[in-house]
């Protein structure tokens, strides 16, 4: 594990670099995260509690934390991934305002801290996440009004056509960022 070249893009911790795992991973690159934080809708749903599944180095909480998060679930199943996120978190000291769980996405239900206002679901590419996602439009994760944003392979199968539903979660958006697809679900009541 060291430092890479890979910084906070935005909020009160903009600039600070973050260390990244030794292994092969695909973290949110710099422009995925500033072109998500920069849309008025997730810098909104940033305010609450979030929850990063699948959450690989945790650049995506870590850049919600930096933006005002209250508090940020993190999910991965794999250990050296997890001790990278703690210890990006000690380094920015966020690690009163985060939780790391160290297991399956699938096993995480009833372990997180409360409704998430924001959910990230960024799966590696080739992972299915749709029994993920059916289990956040299930009810009790997500807050009402509250927002999922599902990473995939761009032209990848997956996701709801728009308009339509996983559970109480409506797709509201789809965008293109290089290799990924984004798709935008917001929880309805």
């Amino acid at each position: 594990m060291a430092r890479s070249q890979a910084r906070v893009t935005g909020g009160r911790l903009a600039g600070r670099a973050l260390f990244s795992p030794a292994a092969a991973s695909r973290p949110a690159t710099a422009i995925l995260r500033q072109a998500l934080f920069d849309r008025a809708e997730i810098a909104a749903a940033c305010s609450g509690g979030v929850l990063d599944l699948y959450a690989g180095a945790g650049y995506l909480g870590i850049e919600a934390l930096s933006r005002g998060a209250g508090h940020v679930d993190f999910v991965e199943r794999d250990g050296a991934a997890c001790r990278v996120i703690r210890r990006n978190l000690e380094a920015l000291g966020l690690s009163g305002a985060a939780a790391v769980h160290r297991m399956p996405v699938e096993r995480c239900y009833g372990r997180v801290r409360e409704q998430a206002s924001l959910a990230f679901l960024d799966p590696p590419f080739g992972v299915d996440a749709a029994a993920a996602a059916e289990r956040l439009g299930a009810g009790g994760l997500i807050a009402p009004g509250g927002l999922v944003i599902w990473r995939r392979r761009a032209g990848g199968e997956g996701g709801a056509p728009p308009g339509e539903r996983i559970g109480r979660l409506v797709r509201i958006d789809r965008r293109r960022y290089g290799d990924s697809a984004v798709d935008t679900y917001e929880a309805g009541a």
